[in-house]
């Protein structure tokens, strides 16, 4: 990851990559099925597998639930709307597919260190009714890295490896 947040306007993701796709759209609940829809058919064009193009889509969905739900919605009445956006990225490089996520908020929501729990059965012995989408974001890809930068917001990054 770069040193520092890019701007949507002059994103780019390197000369190794092989194309990429960004989307921009206000951190709602009524703007997941674009984001979701936008990195399903990213995934399919990659060549994915439809079981791990159903996967990264859902890893997706549930980081920007988390954005929305966790960061955004603490801070709604005091952000101007331009800082209540949040970008998406895909990635295709030759042995893999990235997505990226950046959001503005002025919360460090550190997802690679939050509490989780091994297998789906050991969620549901904890009677919880909330946490899954972490062990969703965390299963369903070959690897995540997150960094916050004070002032600026999370960078998130779900890598799904390439065959």
């Amino acid at each position: 990851m770069s040193d520092a947040f890019s701007p949507s306007s002059s994103f780019s993701p390197g000369p190794s990559a092989l194309w990429h796709n960004h989307l921009r759209a206000l951190g709602s609940p009524h703007s997941l099925p674009a984001i979701r829809q936008m990195v399903e058919e990213c995934a399919q064009r990659a060549g994915l597998e439809d079981e791990d193009v159903m996967k990264i889509e859902m890893a997706v969905g549930e980081a920007c639930t988390n954005i929305i739900e966790h960061s955004y919605a603490t801070q709604a009445s005091s952000a101007p709307d331009s800082q209540l956006d949040i970008d998406v990225v895909a990635i295709r490089f030759a042995d893999r597919f990235e997505v990226v996520i950046q959001d503005y908020s002025s919360i460090n929501f550190a997802i690679t260190e939050a509490e989780t729990f091994g297998e789906l059965d050991d969620w549901i012995a904890t009677g919880r009714r909330r946490g899954l989408g972490i062990w969703i974001i965390q299963s369903f890809v070959d690897k995540v890295e997150h960094r916050f930068v004070c002032g600026q917001g999370n960078e998130l990054k779900l890598v799904k490896f390439c065959a």
